[in-house]
């Protein structure tokens, strides 16, 4: 195992890095974002989600994409106890992608497309408060896999 630690180290900042950019985003929204958008009116709201949603979708699946691809190759490389954390990693990540694939991502096309032609979403509050519910659970799963993440770096270099 000794001779793989040169690549565990970097594979593993990458994918807590990675997940912690998602992490800190949806975090962002959870503490700030939510009661300041309880705060502006439907319009504002939908325009303001739209235009970041706009960016977001093209942006942050890269940050998804390294944190999974980070460990599934540690779940491979990796042996016992830390082998089953990065297991349990990848697929807290991918329940994320899942989740986030079938609540949020539609209300963001929604939100997205009434930005960008200036239309008005006549239920933008019930829209704006399902993708709220949504990213409470998207940031407790982020959090059991950054721990996870945490835990198995530390088990190995012990």
């Amino acid at each position: 195992m000794n001779h793989l630690l040169w690549l565990l180290w970097p594979v593993s900042l990458v994918g807590i890095l990675s997940t912690a950019v998602v992490f800190g985003t949806d975090m962002f929204f959870l503490t700030v974002g939510r009661p300041a958008l309880r705060l502006a009116s439907p319009t504002a709201g939908t325009e303001v989600m739209g235009f970041f949603h706009l960016y977001a979708d093209a942006r942050m699946p890269i940050w998804g994409v390294l944190a999974i691809l980070s460990n599934l190759l540690l779940g491979v490389l990796t042996q016992g106890e830390h082998r089953a954390l990065y297991w349990l990693s990848v697929s807290v990540l991918i329940l994320f992608v899942v989740l986030y694939n079938r609540l949020s991502k539609p209300i963001n096309r929604l939100q997205t497309e009434a930005a960008k032609t200036g239309g008005r979403l006549d239920h933008a509050r019930e829209l704006q408060a399902s993708w709220d519910r949504s990213v409470m659970v998207r940031t407790a799963l982020l959090v059991v896999s950054v721990l996870a993440q945490c835990v198995a770096l530390l088990g190995v270099l012990a």
